[in-house]
């Protein structure tokens, strides 16, 4: 049986603030002390329920993904940069995501994660200036 694209939206997106959200394995991990990212922990576990309850109310499934490792995190001296790529790739799959879906439920979920990410990184890069410059380390 072929799936929606609605469907595969959402699983993706229940990837992203699910359990391999990159702000809830920095917070519960606690590799970076911030406020922002804790905030922004606590929005994507908010999210993640909005995403399930849509799919329980279309009758469609989505996998529980082993939690992400994030292993790469533990080689670096300072995971900032790091985190704001990962940021910066979950904003532009999730402007993606509310530009082609073919469902209005999906399309304003994914909107508003968007816009959460986007002032994230608004406001991490406000915190730390140095992270907005290309090939920052």
């Amino acid at each position: 049986m072929k799936r929606p694209l609605a469907w595969r939206h959402l699983t993706r997106m229940h990837e992203l603030v699910g359990t391999s959200s990159i702000c809830r394995v920095v917070e519960e991990r606690a590799l970076l002390q911030s406020d922002l990212i804790s905030r922004a922990a606590s929005a994507d576990r908010a999210a993640d329920e909005e995403v399930v309850s849509l799919a329980r109310e279309r009758d469609w499934t989505l996998e529980e993904r082993k939690p992400y490792e994030w292993q790469l995190m533990a080689s670096y001296s300072d995971p900032r940069p790091r985190i704001m790529r990962i940021l910066q790739r979950d904003l532009f799959e999730l402007e993606g995501i509310a530009r082609d879906t073919d469902d209005d439920d999906v399309a304003a979920i994914a909107a508003q994660l968007r816009n959460d990410r986007r002032s994230l990184v608004r406001d991490l890069m406000h915190e730390l200036p140095r992270l907005s410059l290309p090939g920052a380390k």
